[in-house]
């Protein structure tokens, strides 16, 4: 161990040792007994924020009287908006950024409403010093989660490698006496949300056919796209053999890429690309049919709404940490497993043979039903607005 790190370390059980003799109470509060929790978000690619609701959810189911506050930002808050297990959504400035701002208005935030948390945690996506700088000098009770600066925190927790990322966040669960087991993600919309997207549904499908959304491209941080000769075979089958009517989903820098698509495919579909907020593209999926998709955020949506997917996944990444491995109504295709990533790899395993294989065995087994969409819309539709009381506004 370097002599920077001993000494990195020596402070920190310093500064704890220190917190204890200031701070006392809420410090010493056995994990079992905190009723307050501050859980820090702020890694937020798309995924990783998907992959931690789990945790909120199994605190509130095991203890409903705990009150829940999630300080984060960006694409945090607004996939969090409507979510009911979250009793306070706090923005701050990025803490990866500027992390004695973040701290000094989530302190005046807690003040002004007079919360005084029992424990702050982080999640695996957040192991970052400054995240643990940002809980300390938060002051909210004790430590506890997922850090590079263990020393800062009551109860370090280290990443398992045999579990996935949802199952490693829900340990947060488990430091405060919470144990429920595995939970599966959940993204929440509002009404008005769910009107949108029966809008954008309605453009993109005005003869009532079954409706697939493809997801083509990626985040852009990954080797995860596919060939596009590839995706347009699945289009054209998707649409002349099995009746469907496609639509294209992704942000506004994808409509691009997905328009080119789109014409490769003979104009087959409607991109949507750009037009939903992120509340609205879980709305979006919840009422359509099927998916095909790359192993990309919105994916990660399409699982917490239980959408039926086929999901292209690269080979160069263990399955276990991101993938719904067990979710029937998913059908996952990719290579096996390898350690590198070749020059110009697109999941050159996966033949769109395969995908429309596992397309039309989708739809069999999960056949389109008014009835299920209708369904999965009730089961993530919440009345929740964490936003009606930002800056004072809506």
């Amino acid at each position: 161990m370097s002599l920077k790190k001993n000494l990195v370390n020596l402070s920190a059980v310093a500064i704890t040792a220190s917190e204890r003799i200031l701070r006392g109470g809420r410090m010493t509060t056995a994990p079992d007994e905190a009723r307050h929790v501050l859980i820090l978000e702020y890694l937020l690619p798309l995924g990783c924020c998907v992959h931690l609701t789990p945790v909120y959810e199994a605190i509130k189911l095991a203890r409903p009287e705990a009150t829940i506050s999630v300080a984060t930002r960006g694409l945090g808050l607004a996939l969090l908006r409507h979510n009911p297990s979250v009793d306070h959504l706090i923005e701050t400035p990025d803490a990866l950024r500027d992390t004695f701002a973040g701290a000094k208005t989530l302190r005046a935030w807690l003040r002004q409403r007079g919360l005084r948390p029992d424990c702050t945690l982080t999640g695996a996506s957040d192991q970052r010093t400054r995240i643990a700088l940002l809980a300390l000098l938060a002051g909210a009770g004790w430590r506890g989660g997922f850090t590079l600066a263990p020393g800062l925190y009551r109860y370090p927790l280290t990443y398992q490698k045999s579990l996935s990322l949802i199952d490693n966040n829900l340990r947060l669960a488990e430091l405060t006496g919470c144990k429920i087991g595995h939970m599966e993600p959940r993204v929440f919309f509002s009404r008005a949300d769910a009107a949108a997207a029966e809008a954008l549904a309605r453009e993109a499908n005005p003869l009532g056919k079954p409706l697939v959304i493809m997801v083509t491209q990626n985040s852009g941080g990954q080797s995860t796209g596919w060939h596009s000769d590839r995706f347009v075979k699945v289009i054209r089958h998707a649409h002349d053999a099995l009746g469907c009517a496609v639509a294209y989903v992704g942000t506004a820098a994808d409509a691009d890429a997905i328009e080119r698509l789109h014409q490769a495919a003979g104009g087959i579909g409607t991109s949507l690309a750009g037009r939903t907020t992120v509340t609205e593209l879980a709305a979006l999926l919840a009422g359509s049919d099927a998916a095909v998709s790359l192993d990309t955020g919105t994916m990660h949506i399409g699982r917490a709404v239980g959408l039926p997917m086929v999901v292209i996944g690269p080979s160069w990444q263990k399955p276990l940490e991101w993938l719904p491995l067990n979710a029937a109504n998913v059908r996952i295709l990719r290579g096996t497993d390898r350690n590198d990533i070749p020059s110009g790899y697109q999941l050159d395993e996966v033949q769109a043979t395969d995908v429309i294989a596992a397309l039309t065995e989708l739809l069999e087994a999960y056949p389109p039903d008014p009835l299920e969409r209708t369904k999965r819309l009730q089961a993530s539709i919440s009345d929740t607005d964490h936003w009606k009381d930002r800056d004072g506004s809506s």
